[in-house]
């Protein structure tokens, strides 16, 4: 081989190294349903702020995260067999064998609502009587109260109306402005931008919260052997964000604080 050729493949050589991933990179599928604005519709400008956070903090570990809509019990439950690497938007109560990061990724709290017509609030499930209440299946809120009260009764649609797919909390909506619900149980932030989607946010009102906020993540696959790395490179990337002032620049995109300033009273969400 002459001299020339050698310089040529050394060249080529040294631009592939440069240009590689890195060895250690992987590419992790993450899945949920769609829970916007913490998880919305995949491949979009606006995917999620919980997406675009995973993407932005995994990366800076070498890693690729892609992200699909899948019906919540079904993302639960491949995950939980490595099917995927992780489901995205879990509080522990959802899956409390998953591997879940040191520090959560954001705060989720969950309210009722009713047509505005309707003079009624939630206090207990005392309250409930009489009430059809609609909710998503395989969902864990914020009051183990609640929690027992839907697992006894959701075979009973005068009562609990389970809904399924990954679009349920929109149908949710859909069904209370449709008075085939009397309540809806969400987090406010997915209910009220669900209701503006649909150009429903008129027809609505609060009528009490359920249980006290609790922490949400990303949370990883028991069964992936990797699924403790990722969940370190996760916090350490979104502490990095956070540095940087890239995290707030997402958040601002879908008009949510940090959940760190909310937690110490130095923020609220718009």
């Amino acid at each position: 081989m002459n001299r020339r050729i050698s310089l040529a493949v050394v060249s080529l050589l040294m631009a592939i190294s440069i240009h590689a991933p890195p060895a250690w990179a992987d590419t992790l599928v993450i899945v949920g349903d769609r829970w916007c604005p913490f998880n919305c519709e995949a491949g979009q400008d606006h995917p999620g702020y919980l997406v675009e956070v995973a993407q932005r903090s995994l990366a800076k570990a070498g890693h690729t995260v892609e992200y699909q809509i899948v019906p919540w019990t079904r993302a639960v439950q491949e995950s939980r067999r490595g099917a995927f690497a992780g489901i995205i938007g879990a509080a522990v109560d959802d899956a409390p064998d998953f591997i879940f990061p040191q520090e959560e990724q954001g705060i989720v709290s969950d309210g009722v609502f009713v047509l505005k017509e309707k003079n009624w609030t939630y206090t207990d499930t005392k309250s409930l009587a009489g009430i059809v209440i609609g909710v998503v299946k395989g969902y864990s809120y914020n009051a183990d109260e609640l929690n027992a009260y839907i697992e006894k009764y959701s075979g009973d649609p005068d009562k609990v109306r389970v809904t399924t797919g990954d679009e349920a909390a929109t149908t949710n909506v859909r069904n209370l402005a449709l008075a085939r619900l009397d309540a809806v149980v969400e987090s406010p932030e997915v209910f009220w931008y669900a209701a503006a989607q649909l150009h429903l946010q008129d027809k609505f009102k609060s009528a009490g919260t359920v249980g006290a906020p609790k922490k949400v993540f990303i949370a990883f696959s028991p069964a992936n052997p990797k699924s403790k790395e990722y969940a370190k490179a996760l916090v350490d990337g979104v502490n990095a964000l956070r540095k940087s002032g890239e995290l707030k620049v997402i958040l601002a995109k879908y008009g949510i604080e940090d959940w760190k300033k909310l937690a110490t009273g130095a923020g609220r969400k718009k």
